[in-house]
């Protein structure tokens, strides 16, 4: 099963883009979901740092760290990405496309570490996996939602630091992840052509035209 991952910042247009490619056949890519993945990241680099802690020690019967030695850190992770994707995605069956939208990676909500270990996991766990960096102008997104109430300079700041984190990430794995901004799709259908093609996707002009129609009040 391919994996595709949206990752972005709120009143970016990430709706409108779940809703575009769940119009992939046999696609499901769900919304948000709380940020439930974080957790298992940490889970696997405690996993990790704890069997190279221990590989070259004792960690026997009679010692505090008594099994560590075993622990499989890349099993563990691989498991991990397995069940979410089973217990959270909970795609239906015949879903050859599954993953999902989130919100939650801005530089004031997610240290560039946890960012970081965050797109290796997806990009080196979920199977055929791919990263879609959603951006849109931060003067818009400043004057939109919840970040009206805000002070504006700071928002325009952060969004700017969230914007480089995505580029140096996409620059780490540019054949794996890619960089999509809002105004190349808003209210141009076609402008998501490109993005469909590097996933290997189509979706009938008609059909991409009607997902997109639904969202034009949402960025407002």
């Amino acid at each position: 099963m391919k994996h595709v991952f949206v990752v972005t910042y709120g009143r970016s247009g990430s709706t409108a883009l779940m809703m575009a490619l769940n119009a992939i056949e046999g696609a499901c890519i769900r919304g948000q979901n709380g940020g439930v993945l974080e957790p298992l990241v940490e889970a696997a680099r405690v996993a990790r740092i704890t069997k190279r802690r221990l590989e070259d020690g004792d960690s026997g019967p009679r010692t505090p760290w008594y099994g560590a030695g075993e622990i499989q850190p890349q099993r563990f992770a691989r498991s991990m990405a397995r069940s979410f994707v089973q217990h959270i995605l909970v795609p239906p069956e015949g879903t050859r496309v599954a993953g999902f939208s989130g919100i939650g990676y801005t530089a004031d909500t997610m240290t560039d570490e946890s960012f970081e270990a965050v797109v290796s996991f997806i990009l080196r766990h979920f199977e055929d996996s791919r990263i879609i960096f959603l951006t849109r102008d931060p003067e818009a997104v400043s004057h939109s939602g919840w970040w009206q109430d805000r002070d504006h300079d700071a928002v325009v700041d952060m969004l700017h630091e969230t914007i480089h984190r995505f580029e140096l990430a996409h620059q780490r794995f540019p054949e794996r992840s890619y960089m999509l901004d809002h105004a190349s799709f808003d209210q141009n259908p076609e402008g998501l052509r490109p993005l469909l093609d590097w996933l290997g996707e189509d979706v009938p002009p008609d059909r991409l035209a009607e997902a997109l129609s639904e969202r034009l009040s949402h960025l407002r």
